[in-house]
């Protein structure tokens, strides 16, 4: 038992954190499922003849989306979103098939967060990587 007046040890910090992380896993995975809806509400405000707004909001919200995934044990979540936001940081995506692409990223996120999975996915996971990799090369 841990002296009151004492400092933790590194092992009792670590199990503290790890435990407030774990406190929040739940309410991260509410805030995903909201995330990945006001995505595919902003798509569907997409207008073909101007993406480029729509385009910036999906950005934005898929740079936090990547940011906290692998906080919360979401590593293919991380990774989805951080494709998507090379992909969109890289060059004006106004093609159709580049708007396609950026549909690929957003139906992959809500296929991950429909199925809470967590970590890296697996083969699955690795399946998806690769395939996104090759979409956006």
């Amino acid at each position: 038992m841990t002296n009151p007046n004492s400092a933790p040890s590194y092992d009792e910090m670590i199990a503290q954190a790890e435990a407030a992380i774990a406190s929040l896993r739940g309410a991260y995975r509410e805030q995903l499922t909201e995330d990945v809806a006001a995505l595919a509400d902003i798509w569907s405000r997409l207008d073909p003849n101007a993406p480029d707004a729509t385009l910036d909001e999906v950005h934005a919200l898929a740079h936090n989306i990547k940011g906290q995934g692998g906080s919360f044990g979401y590593d293919l979540v991380t990774s989805i979103g951080a494709s998507l936001c090379d992909y969109l940081r890289s060059g004006h995506r106004v093609s159709a098939k580049e708007r396609d692409i950026v549909h690929a990223h957003l139906r992959l996120l809500k296929l991950v967060s429909d199925n809470d999975i967590a970590g890296t996915g697996g083969e699955m996971g690795q399946r998806v990587v690769e395939k996104l990799r090759t979409l956006t090369s």
